[in-house]
């Protein structure tokens, strides 16, 4: 599997005491956090699969590789 797919995300987090631009800068960039983490997943998982079905094809029928 693709490290992109098992590697942890990244996420702000709030400082000790929180002032309110804190929290609206948290959201937003949490937010960009998860919509970037997910991406690169999809991506990671998308091509595992894809070189996955190219060797299904390649490779002699009696002979499949273990996942």
């Amino acid at each position: 599997m693709p490290a992109e797919a098992t590697r942890a995300c990244g996420l702000y987090l709030l400082p000790k005491s929180p002032t309110q631009a804190d929290l609206e800068i948290g959201y937003a960039t949490r937010g960009a956090q998860v919509v970037a983490c997910d991406a690169a997943r999809a991506l990671a998982v998308q091509t595992h699969a894809a070189e996955h079905a190219l060797e299904d094809q390649v490779s002699p029928k009696a002979h499949q590789p273990s996942r």
